[in-house]
């Protein structure tokens, strides 16, 4: 299945990469030589980025945080949930990390998001719930 799939756009932004594939899934994969976790800043920086690729058309968000500890403050959760569905349809995550599986399912109970958010240990789970 993935080696249909073609990148329709690419952004290389100083947080990582940026892609709209062919099956209308938005990613984004953090530079793990330089990205250790985000920020109100980080999350406005995307904002603007994934506003551009989508043509402001939501679609379905994949995120590979397998190399980020997920510390996040409650402003920048504040923003994230306020500005989700205007570029995601629902939200996968690839992680390996306790502290961030606390921290989405903190996210999840407390703000209740607009946009359905799920943890994967594996991009091709993440893309098969995605597309469904």
């Amino acid at each position: 299945m993935e080696a249909d799939i073609e990148i329709l756009r690419l952004e290389i932004i100083k947080h990582g990469k940026i892609e709209l594939r062919s099956d209308e899934i938005l990613t984004f994969r953090p530079d793990i030589a330089t990205f250790k976790d985000y920020d109100l800043q980080v999350f406005k920086d995307l904002l603007e980025v994934f506003l551009d690729v989508t043509k402001g058309t939501p679609r379905p968000y994949l995120c590979d945080n397998t190399y980020v500890t997920g510390i996040v403050d409650k402003e920048a959760l504040t923003f994230m949930n306020d500005h989700f569905d205007r570029f995601a349809t629902k939200a996968a995550m690839i992680t390996k990390s306790p502290i961030t599986r606390v921290i989405v399912n903190g996210y999840n109970s407390v703000f209740k998001p607009k946009v359905k958010f799920k943890l994967f240990t594996s991009e091709e789970k993440a893309v098969k719930w995605l597309l469904k």
